[in-house]
Protein backbone atom coordinates (compact mmCIF):
# COMPACT_ATOMS: atom_id res chain seq x y z
CA UNK A 1 0.00 0.00 0.00
CA UNK A 2 1.20 3.16 -0.78
CA UNK A 3 -0.06 6.50 0.35
CA UNK A 4 1.11 10.05 -0.47
CA UNK A 5 0.28 12.66 1.96
CA UNK A 6 0.83 16.44 1.69
CA UNK A 7 2.23 18.32 4.78
CA UNK A 8 1.58 22.02 4.03
CA UNK A 9 0.91 25.55 6.37
CA UNK A 10 2.20 28.61 6.44
CA UNK A 11 6.29 29.54 7.46
CA UNK A 12 6.59 29.01 11.26
CA UNK A 13 3.39 26.27 11.47
CA UNK A 14 6.36 23.08 12.73
CA UNK A 15 6.53 21.52 9.32
CA UNK A 16 9.97 20.41 10.35
CA UNK A 17 9.39 19.11 13.86
CA UNK A 18 6.01 17.42 12.95
CA UNK A 19 7.82 16.17 9.89
CA UNK A 20 10.60 14.33 12.17
CA UNK A 21 8.57 12.76 14.38
CA UNK A 22 6.61 11.02 11.53
CA UNK A 23 9.23 9.53 10.04
CA UNK A 24 10.67 8.57 13.77
CA UNK A 25 6.73 7.11 15.01
CA UNK A 26 5.90 4.71 11.60
CA UNK A 27 9.57 3.65 10.65
CA UNK A 28 9.27 2.55 14.18
CA UNK A 29 5.72 0.54 13.11
CA UNK A 30 7.17 -0.96 10.00
CA UNK A 31 6.51 1.41 7.74
CA UNK A 32 8.83 2.43 5.35
CA UNK A 33 8.53 6.70 5.12
CA UNK A 34 9.88 8.53 2.00
CA UNK A 35 10.19 12.55 2.22
CA UNK A 36 10.11 14.82 -0.62
CA UNK A 37 11.94 18.02 0.79
CA UNK A 38 10.48 21.28 0.24
CA UNK A 39 11.20 22.57 -2.96
CA UNK A 40 11.70 26.54 -2.57
CA UNK A 41 13.63 26.60 0.05
CA UNK A 42 15.76 23.89 -2.34
CA UNK A 43 16.06 26.95 -4.78
CA UNK A 44 16.04 29.95 -1.99
CA UNK A 45 19.21 28.56 -0.43
CA UNK A 46 20.77 28.20 -3.93
CA UNK A 47 20.94 31.74 -4.38
CA UNK A 48 17.75 31.81 -6.65
CA UNK A 49 14.95 34.39 -5.00
CA UNK A 50 11.68 36.05 -6.52
CA UNK A 51 11.96 38.45 -3.97
CA UNK A 52 14.37 40.20 -1.59
CA UNK A 53 17.49 41.42 -3.50
CA UNK A 54 18.40 40.88 -6.70
CA UNK A 55 15.13 38.57 -7.46
CA UNK A 56 14.23 37.13 -10.40
CA UNK A 57 10.78 37.19 -12.26
CA UNK A 58 8.14 35.96 -9.73
CA UNK A 59 6.60 33.67 -12.24
CA UNK A 60 9.91 32.54 -13.67
CA UNK A 61 10.38 31.92 -9.97
CA UNK A 62 7.30 30.04 -9.73
CA UNK A 63 8.32 28.26 -13.05
CA UNK A 64 11.67 26.81 -11.76
CA UNK A 65 9.84 25.35 -8.32
CA UNK A 66 7.55 23.44 -10.33
CA UNK A 67 10.17 22.11 -12.33
CA UNK A 68 12.03 20.74 -10.06
CA UNK A 69 8.63 19.60 -7.96
CA UNK A 70 7.92 17.45 -10.72
CA UNK A 71 11.22 16.30 -11.50
CA UNK A 72 11.56 15.21 -7.73
CA UNK A 73 7.94 13.58 -7.55
CA UNK A 74 8.81 11.46 -10.45
CA UNK A 75 12.14 10.44 -8.65
CA UNK A 76 10.98 9.91 -5.88
CA UNK A 77 7.92 8.04 -7.43
CA UNK A 78 10.24 5.67 -9.36
CA UNK A 79 12.16 4.80 -6.27
CA UNK A 80 9.23 4.08 -4.24
CA UNK A 81 8.64 1.95 -7.28
CA UNK A 82 11.97 0.22 -7.38
CA UNK A 83 11.63 -0.20 -3.09
CA UNK A 84 8.27 -1.95 -3.61
CA UNK A 85 9.56 -4.30 -6.51
CA UNK A 86 11.80 -5.75 -3.70
CA UNK A 87 9.94 -5.48 -1.02
CA UNK A 88 6.27 -5.95 -2.38
CA UNK A 89 5.01 -6.54 1.55
CA UNK A 90 5.77 -3.60 2.80
CA UNK A 91 3.54 -0.33 3.08
CA UNK A 92 5.09 2.79 1.97
CA UNK A 93 4.21 6.51 3.21
CA UNK A 94 5.41 9.66 1.05
CA UNK A 95 5.40 12.48 2.86
CA UNK A 96 5.91 15.85 0.30
CA UNK A 97 7.12 18.69 2.23
CA UNK A 98 4.57 20.92 0.34
CA UNK A 99 2.86 19.68 -3.06
CA UNK A 100 2.25 21.38 -6.40
CA UNK A 101 -0.74 23.33 -5.59
CA UNK A 102 0.98 25.49 -2.73
CA UNK A 103 2.63 27.68 -5.78
CA UNK A 104 -0.61 29.25 -5.97
CA UNK A 105 -0.67 30.84 -2.53
CA UNK A 106 2.20 32.92 -4.50
CA UNK A 107 0.49 33.51 -7.76
CA UNK A 108 -3.22 33.86 -9.07
CA UNK A 109 -5.00 31.57 -11.16
CA UNK A 110 -4.11 32.91 -14.44
CA UNK A 111 -0.06 33.01 -13.58
CA UNK A 112 -0.71 29.30 -12.63
CA UNK A 113 -2.24 28.73 -15.55
CA UNK A 114 0.94 30.41 -17.44
CA UNK A 115 3.46 28.51 -15.73
CA UNK A 116 1.66 25.04 -16.44
CA UNK A 117 1.75 25.95 -20.04
CA UNK A 118 5.29 26.79 -19.71
CA UNK A 119 6.05 23.16 -18.83
CA UNK A 120 6.60 19.89 -21.07
CA UNK A 121 3.87 17.04 -20.57
CA UNK A 122 2.31 19.01 -17.36
CA UNK A 123 -0.61 17.13 -16.19
CA UNK A 124 -3.66 19.13 -15.67
CA UNK A 125 -4.68 21.14 -12.42
CA UNK A 126 -6.90 18.14 -11.23
CA UNK A 127 -4.33 15.91 -11.72
CA UNK A 128 -2.10 17.52 -9.89
CA UNK A 129 -3.80 17.81 -7.21
CA UNK A 130 -5.55 13.90 -6.93
CA UNK A 131 -2.37 12.47 -6.62
CA UNK A 132 -2.16 13.04 -3.13
CA UNK A 133 -4.51 10.95 -0.57
CA UNK A 134 -4.33 13.24 2.15
CA UNK A 135 -3.29 17.20 3.07
CA UNK A 136 -2.59 17.64 6.57
CA UNK A 137 -2.41 21.78 6.66
CA UNK A 138 -0.35 22.94 9.93
CA UNK A 139 -1.72 26.25 11.29
CA UNK A 140 0.91 29.07 12.78
CA UNK A 141 0.85 30.64 15.96
CA UNK A 142 2.00 34.19 16.51
CA UNK A 143 4.21 33.45 19.69
CA UNK A 144 5.73 30.35 17.95
CA UNK A 145 6.91 31.75 14.76
CA UNK A 146 10.99 32.52 14.40
CA UNK A 147 13.24 32.69 11.49
CA UNK A 148 16.29 31.74 13.24
CA UNK A 149 15.86 27.56 11.93
CA UNK A 150 15.35 28.39 8.04
CA UNK A 151 17.48 31.09 6.36
CA UNK A 152 15.11 31.14 3.46
CA UNK A 153 12.22 32.20 5.90
CA UNK A 154 12.31 36.09 5.07
CA UNK A 155 8.41 37.07 6.13
CA UNK A 156 7.44 38.99 9.33
CA UNK A 157 4.87 37.00 11.61
CA UNK A 158 1.76 38.92 10.25
CA UNK A 159 3.13 38.03 6.62
CA UNK A 160 3.77 34.55 7.38
CA UNK A 161 -0.06 33.88 9.04
CA UNK A 162 -1.59 35.88 6.04
CA UNK A 163 0.68 33.62 3.70
CA UNK A 164 -0.89 30.38 6.33
CA UNK A 165 -4.25 31.28 5.34
CA UNK A 166 -3.65 31.82 1.36
CA UNK A 167 -1.86 28.01 1.57
CA UNK A 168 -4.57 26.38 3.23
CA UNK A 169 -7.27 27.91 0.82
CA UNK A 170 -4.62 27.05 -2.41
CA UNK A 171 -6.14 23.25 -1.45
CA UNK A 172 -9.58 24.07 -1.11
CA UNK A 173 -11.15 21.19 -3.64
CA UNK A 174 -9.18 18.26 -2.42
CA UNK A 175 -11.16 16.05 -0.82
CA UNK A 176 -9.38 15.26 1.94
CA UNK A 177 -7.79 18.17 3.82
CA UNK A 178 -7.07 17.92 7.44
CA UNK A 179 -6.22 21.21 9.41
CA UNK A 180 -4.06 21.53 12.54
CA UNK A 181 -4.57 24.63 15.02
CA UNK A 182 -2.44 25.58 17.10
CA UNK A 183 -1.98 24.14 20.07
CA UNK A 184 -0.35 25.12 23.41
CA UNK A 185 2.67 22.59 22.23
CA UNK A 186 3.91 20.94 19.78
CA UNK A 187 3.57 17.50 20.92
CA UNK A 188 -0.37 17.82 21.19
CA UNK A 189 0.48 18.89 17.05
CA UNK A 190 2.45 16.48 16.43
CA UNK A 191 0.10 13.27 18.10
CA UNK A 192 -2.94 15.38 15.86
CA UNK A 193 -0.88 14.78 12.79
CA UNK A 194 -0.24 10.95 13.67
CA UNK A 195 -3.63 10.41 14.43
CA UNK A 196 -4.83 11.68 11.05
CA UNK A 197 -1.94 9.70 9.20
CA UNK A 198 -3.11 6.36 11.35
CA UNK A 199 -6.63 6.80 10.01
CA UNK A 200 -4.98 7.04 6.75
CA UNK A 201 -3.65 3.63 7.20
CA UNK A 202 -6.92 2.01 8.64
CA UNK A 203 -5.44 1.48 11.74
CA UNK A 204 -8.15 4.14 13.66
CA UNK A 205 -11.32 6.08 12.10
CA UNK A 206 -11.32 9.35 14.00
CA UNK A 207 -13.70 10.98 12.48
CA UNK A 208 -17.50 11.44 11.40
CA UNK A 209 -19.57 12.94 9.08
CA UNK A 210 -22.12 15.60 9.91
CA UNK A 211 -24.96 16.72 7.37
CA UNK A 212 -26.86 19.80 7.90
CA UNK A 213 -29.98 21.46 5.75
CA UNK A 214 -29.20 24.68 5.15
CA UNK A 215 -32.16 27.74 3.42
CA UNK A 216 -29.89 28.88 1.27
CA UNK A 217 -32.63 32.35 0.80
CA UNK A 218 -32.00 32.79 4.82
CA UNK A 219 -28.15 32.38 4.30
CA UNK A 220 -25.14 34.26 2.88
CA UNK A 221 -24.21 32.09 0.14
CA UNK A 222 -22.00 35.33 -1.41
CA UNK A 223 -19.51 35.11 1.47
CA UNK A 224 -18.55 31.55 1.42
CA UNK A 225 -17.91 31.72 -2.78
CA UNK A 226 -15.79 34.46 -1.62
CA UNK A 227 -13.97 32.78 1.22
CA UNK A 228 -13.84 28.95 -0.53
CA UNK A 229 -13.95 26.94 -3.84
CA UNK A 230 -16.25 25.82 -5.58
CA UNK A 231 -16.34 22.60 -7.73
CA UNK A 232 -18.58 21.26 -10.08
CA UNK A 233 -19.59 18.06 -9.99
CA UNK A 234 -21.70 15.38 -11.69
CA UNK A 235 -22.07 11.86 -10.12
CA UNK A 236 -23.78 8.81 -11.07
CA UNK A 237 -24.75 5.42 -9.46
CA UNK A 238 -23.82 2.15 -10.99
CA UNK A 239 -25.96 -1.34 -11.50
CA UNK A 240 -24.74 -3.78 -8.05
CA UNK A 241 -25.57 -5.92 -5.76
CA UNK A 242 -28.28 -4.71 -3.00
CA UNK A 243 -25.37 -4.58 -0.96
CA UNK A 244 -22.45 -3.12 -2.85
CA UNK A 245 -22.63 0.69 -4.11
CA UNK A 246 -20.61 1.56 -7.23
CA UNK A 247 -20.45 5.47 -8.02
CA UNK A 248 -18.66 7.39 -10.58
CA UNK A 249 -17.86 10.89 -10.37
CA UNK A 250 -16.88 13.71 -12.84
CA UNK A 251 -15.49 17.12 -11.47
CA UNK A 252 -15.04 20.48 -12.97
CA UNK A 253 -12.67 22.42 -10.51
CA UNK A 254 -10.02 25.21 -11.73
CA UNK A 255 -11.12 24.44 -15.31
CA UNK A 256 -9.66 20.92 -15.33
CA UNK A 257 -11.67 17.75 -14.76
CA UNK A 258 -11.15 14.56 -13.11
CA UNK A 259 -12.70 11.25 -12.80
CA UNK A 260 -13.27 9.08 -9.87
CA UNK A 261 -14.40 5.27 -9.57
CA UNK A 262 -15.77 4.77 -5.31
CA UNK A 263 -17.12 1.11 -3.94
CA UNK A 264 -18.96 0.98 -0.95
CA UNK A 265 -19.96 -2.23 0.89
CA UNK A 266 -23.54 -1.79 2.54
CA UNK A 267 -23.55 -3.19 6.01
CA UNK A 268 -27.06 -4.95 7.60
CA UNK A 269 -26.94 -1.54 9.61
CA UNK A 270 -27.05 0.39 6.65
CA UNK A 271 -23.50 1.79 7.56
CA UNK A 272 -21.62 2.38 4.17
CA UNK A 273 -17.98 1.00 4.27
CA UNK A 274 -15.38 2.13 1.71
CA UNK A 275 -14.31 -0.49 -0.31
CA UNK A 276 -11.79 1.46 -2.67
CA UNK A 277 -11.93 4.63 -4.20
CA UNK A 278 -9.44 4.83 -7.38
CA UNK A 279 -9.11 7.90 -10.16
CA UNK A 280 -9.74 6.81 -13.51
CA UNK A 281 -9.75 8.85 -17.04
CA UNK A 282 -12.27 10.08 -19.28
CA UNK A 283 -12.67 6.93 -21.49
CA UNK A 284 -13.58 4.75 -18.77
CA UNK A 285 -15.58 6.97 -16.63
CA UNK A 286 -17.74 7.05 -20.29
CA UNK A 287 -17.99 3.50 -20.97
CA UNK A 288 -18.66 3.12 -16.94
CA UNK A 289 -22.11 5.45 -17.63
CA UNK A 290 -23.18 2.63 -19.68
CA UNK A 291 -23.88 0.77 -16.93
CA UNK A 292 -25.78 3.21 -14.63
CA UNK A 293 -28.74 2.04 -12.54
CA UNK A 294 -31.75 3.13 -14.68
CA UNK A 295 -33.53 3.45 -11.77
CA UNK A 296 -31.32 6.83 -11.01
CA UNK A 297 -30.53 9.94 -13.33
CA UNK A 298 -27.39 11.66 -12.55
CA UNK A 299 -27.41 14.17 -9.78
CA UNK A 300 -25.57 17.43 -10.80
CA UNK A 301 -24.80 20.04 -8.03
CA UNK A 302 -21.69 22.54 -7.29
CA UNK A 303 -19.86 22.28 -3.91
CA UNK A 304 -18.39 25.07 -1.95
CA UNK A 305 -15.49 24.26 -0.28
CA UNK A 306 -14.18 26.66 2.72
CA UNK A 307 -12.87 26.65 6.35
CA UNK A 308 -14.49 27.32 9.83
CA UNK A 309 -12.85 27.93 12.90
CA UNK A 310 -10.23 25.34 11.73
CA UNK A 311 -12.60 22.95 10.65
CA UNK A 312 -13.05 21.89 6.66
CA UNK A 313 -16.44 21.94 5.09
CA UNK A 314 -18.62 21.98 2.63
CA UNK A 315 -22.04 22.99 1.23
CA UNK A 316 -23.52 21.27 -1.93
CA UNK A 317 -26.32 23.06 -4.18
CA UNK A 318 -28.21 20.97 -6.38
CA UNK A 319 -28.59 22.00 -9.69
CA UNK A 320 -32.48 22.00 -10.02
CA UNK A 321 -32.96 23.09 -6.25
CA UNK A 322 -31.68 26.60 -5.30
CA UNK A 323 -33.63 27.29 -2.09
CA UNK A 324 -31.57 24.71 0.15
CA UNK A 325 -28.83 22.63 0.21
CA UNK A 326 -26.56 20.16 2.29
CA UNK A 327 -23.76 21.24 4.87
CA UNK A 328 -20.99 18.28 5.42
CA UNK A 329 -18.98 18.34 7.74
CA UNK A 330 -16.47 16.17 9.27
CA UNK A 331 -15.42 15.99 13.03
CA UNK A 332 -13.52 14.13 15.39
CA UNK A 333 -15.90 11.89 17.86
CA UNK A 334 -16.03 13.94 20.56
CA UNK A 335 -15.44 17.13 18.74
CA UNK A 336 -18.04 20.06 19.03
CA UNK A 337 -19.33 21.03 15.20
CA UNK A 338 -18.81 24.27 14.88
CA UNK A 339 -21.74 26.04 12.38
CA UNK A 340 -20.93 29.42 10.61
CA UNK A 341 -23.08 31.89 11.66
CA UNK A 342 -24.15 33.11 8.01
CA UNK A 343 -25.62 29.81 7.72
CA UNK A 344 -29.53 29.43 8.18
CA UNK A 345 -29.05 25.29 9.24
CA UNK A 346 -32.83 23.67 9.39
CA UNK A 347 -32.03 20.69 11.15
CA UNK A 348 -29.22 17.85 11.44
CA UNK A 349 -29.83 15.16 8.25
CA UNK A 350 -27.00 13.11 9.12
CA UNK A 351 -29.26 9.75 10.10
CA UNK A 352 -31.88 10.65 7.29
CA UNK A 353 -31.39 8.09 4.35
CA UNK A 354 -33.53 10.76 2.32
CA UNK A 355 -30.46 13.18 2.36
CA UNK A 356 -27.85 10.63 1.00
CA UNK A 357 -26.84 11.05 -2.54
CA UNK A 358 -27.96 7.72 -3.46
CA UNK A 359 -31.40 8.45 -2.36
CA UNK A 360 -31.76 11.71 -3.94
CA UNK A 361 -30.76 10.09 -7.12
CA UNK A 362 -33.62 8.20 -7.03
CA UNK A 363 -36.30 10.67 -6.99
CA UNK A 364 -37.90 11.48 -9.76
CA UNK A 365 -37.37 14.90 -11.94
CA UNK A 366 -38.77 17.84 -9.79
CA UNK A 367 -37.46 17.19 -6.47
CA UNK A 368 -36.08 18.85 -3.79
CA UNK A 369 -34.66 18.61 -0.59
CA UNK A 370 -37.37 20.17 1.64
CA UNK A 371 -40.81 19.32 1.10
Amino acid sequence: MIKRVVLTGGPGSGKTTVLENIVKVFESQGLKVVVVPETATEVINAGIKGFGDEPIDMLDFQELIMRLQLAKEDVYDRAVEMYLNKYPDKDVLVVYDRGTIDNTAYINKEEFDEVLNRLDNVKSYSELMNKYDLVLNLVGRRDFYTTENNKARSENVDSALELGERTLKSWFGHEKIRIILPRDSVEEKINETLNYLNQLFDKKQVKRQQKYLVDLAESDIAEIVNIGKVANIEQAYLVSDDDIEKRIRKVKFNDSYSYRLTVYKILSSGEKVLVSEKVIDKKVYDSLMEFKNPKTKVIVKDRYYFSYEGTYMYIDIFGNDREFGILEVNVGEDEKVMIPDNLCVLEDVSSNVSYQNSYISRIEKGWCLKK
